[in-house]
């Protein structure tokens, strides 16, 4: 076998970023789900708003570790097109289509109103297929808009090498240049004014992949020059974390002009599509990427055993989390809600709903992953067990 073959070596560093990613995302929805009781104002509703604008980094972290894994594994090795996408479609289309409609039937569990009619549901299913408004599954169908378009950036970069420096900061001021645009006059636009095709770009362009070009292109820098980059960031461990610092405090200020010299409102304060968050996010990847590098040399040499299984476990079934997290946290609202405190006393106990909801979820995704095929819909390929498949093979010999 050829070496641009041959299976590259597992990249257990990002099994640590996924596994802090998706911690993060159950944080800042946990820190939203508290944020609504309390006075608008009070130490609790800043220190909670900040605490979501630290944690908002996790779209931005994810868009950048797709690209990175997609790059690392096909970059340098011949694939065809149409079988990267009947790979890769089959692992993402699945979940998408199969978690639409479980949330569509979980929310009318418990939506007033809601119409149990074949007309609607059919009419609810495909809006939401064409528009991933359920939830969070807009990240699903932007990866999905990067495998369209995969291969030909695959291309693209090969054939422009020499540019690779200024398509990174070429990438970088557009993707400023977006955030600023949304954050200065999207978000403030009344779609319902606009023609029905400009109302859905405007209205869906948190799940337009043009809105996170720069993490993918970040990601493909990454895997091209691996080696280089990892070099580097093995010595330079305190300029990272002093950026990321930096980068932090930053954030604590916009937060505050967010509130108070823009006079923005609830979720437009903490918006993860403002200018600030494409450094800052990109801070933390990297600070996290450092983190994972150093795990994985003392896992190498045999330390940190146990936290090294939890570490691999949650990033193993991150993706899993992602999908089924909402569920989760629904019912632990619920058993927050049976608890009658003080905000005071609910904002203390926030860790624990945070660390249920993310181990919950967690057990459920190993679980259902462990389940012949319906282990696709969270992007398991759980076909049946060896033994059962070897008896099927050898009954449908005889």
């Amino acid at each position: 076998m050829s070496q641009a073959l041959a299976k590259k070596p597992h990249l257990y560093e990002v099994d640590l970023m996924r596994a802090c990613i998706i911690l993060g995302v159950i944080c800042v929805h946990v820190l939203s789900s508290f944020n609504v009781r309390t006075p608008d104002g009070s130490w609790m509703d800043v220190s909670s708003g900040i605490l979501m604008m630290t944690f908002h980094y996790t779209r931005e972290a994810f868009m950048f570790i797709t690209g990175l894994v997609l790059f690392y594994t096909y970059y340098d090795r011949p694939f065809s097109a149409a079988s990267f996408w009947k790979k890769r479609f089959l692992l993402i289309a699945i979940p998408y289509i199969a978690w639409t409609a479980i949330y569509i039937l979980f929310q009318g569990t418990f939506l007033k109103g809601f119409e149990w009619t074949a007309p609607y549901l059919l009419h609810t299913f495909l809006t939401s297929l064409a528009t991933a408004n359920r939830y969070f599954l807009y990240f699903l169908l932007v990866s999905m808009q990067l495998y369209v378009v995969f291969p030909l950036m695959v291309r693209w970069l090969k054939r422009s090498e020499r540019w690779h420096r200024t398509i990174v900061v070429i990438a970088f001021l557009v993707e400023i240049g977006i955030m600023i645009w949304n954050q200065a006059s999207l978000q403030f636009v009344n779609v319902y004014q606009l023609p029905a095709w400009l109302r859905i770009l405007v209205r869906y362009r948190d799940r337009d992949i043009f809105t996170y070009e720069f993490w993918f292109i970040a990601g493909a820098m990454f895997a091209i020059y691996y080696p280089r980059l990892k070099s580097w960031a093995m010595s330079h461990a305190r300029a990272l974390f002093g950026i990321w610092l930096g980068m932090w405090f930053l954030l604590f200020g916009v937060y505050f002009l967010n509130r108070d010299a823009l006079h923005l409102t609830g979720g437009q304060i903490v918006d993860t599509l403002q200018p600030v968050m494409v450094p800052y996010s990109l801070t933390v990847a990297l600070l996290l990427w450092r983190i994972g590098l150093g795990w994985q040399a003392r896992r190498a040499r045999g330390y940190l055993p146990r936290a090294s299984r939890v570490i691999r476990f949650f990033g193993g079934v991150s993706f899993g989390i992602f999908l089924i997290h909402p569920i989760a946290l629904r019912f632990v609202e619920l058993l927050a809600d049976q608890i009658h405190a003080p905000l005071g006393v609910q904002y203390a106990m926030l860790p624990i709903w945070i660390a249920l909801t993310y181990v919950s979820s967690g057990v459920a995704a190993y679980l259902i992953g462990k389940i012949p095929f319906v282990g696709y819909i969270v992007g398991e390929k759980a076909g049946l067990p060896k033994s059962m498949a070897r008896k099927t093979a050898s009954s449908a010999a005889g």
